[in-house]
């Protein structure tokens, strides 16, 4: 017996946990609970509960998957939409600390000189120790390396850092920023190709 039951799952194109529950009694009718769910760090997405239907054998071949399609693929983008906003709140943190620093090393550097003007005292430029440097940039070449694995090229060009906070890796940075671009351009290329 040939089915394409695994070849509609695979249609969808979903990358995640597909759970399946079938229950039958002695009439023959079939009751079938069925979650999706994709690695989520929000726990909100326990609240998510299985999508059930009942009918008969034939019932359940002839419209599982009209019936399932559509709310799973709302449950994936939840999730997918949950996991994104936990990211981006962590990119935040990270941003934010980097401001602050700024803006510390700004204060710092403007005591600095009203203290030279007062006193002729001269007080050494604050700096980023080299592992809070080092940290920062791994933790967007990381995010980088995420943005990469979705295909969004070009946001990953936005999260690559400059090479002016990292003089040091300037060649690695440019091989990068290169590879991203082009990449871009091929993406969008075939993406405009499908459209047509």
């Amino acid at each position: 017996m040939t089915t394409n039951f695994f070849q509609n799952i695979a249609s969808l194109n979903l990358k995640g946990v597909w759970k399946l529950a079938i229950t039958t009694d002695d009439k023959g009718h079939f009751i079938v609970s069925q979650l999706f769910h994709t690695t989520c760090g929000d726990k909100a997405v326990n609240l998510i509960v299985p999508l059930t239907l009942s009918g008969t054998a034939k019932d359940l071949d002839e419209g599982f998957f009209d019936k399932v399609t559509e709310p799973t693929l709302k449950s994936a983008g939840l999730q997918v939409n949950m996991e994104a906003h936990l990211k981006s709140v962590e990119q935040a943190k990270a941003a934010s600390k980097l401001e602050q620093d700024k803006k510390n090393r700004e204060k710092a550097q403007a005591t600095a000189t009203a203290a030279k003007n007062m006193d002729d005292v001269e007080l050494p430029e604050p700096k980023i120790s080299k592992e809070e440097k080092k940290k920062i940039y791994e933790e967007a070449m990381e995010r980088v390396t995420e943005l990469i694995k979705k295909l969004k090229f070009s946001e990953a060009l936005t999260k690559l850092p400059s090479i002016e906070e990292h003089p040091n890796k300037e060649n690695e940075l440019k091989k990068k920023r290169q590879f991203l671009e082009q990449q871009a351009n091929l993406y969008e290329k075939a993406l405009l190709n499908f459209k047509a």
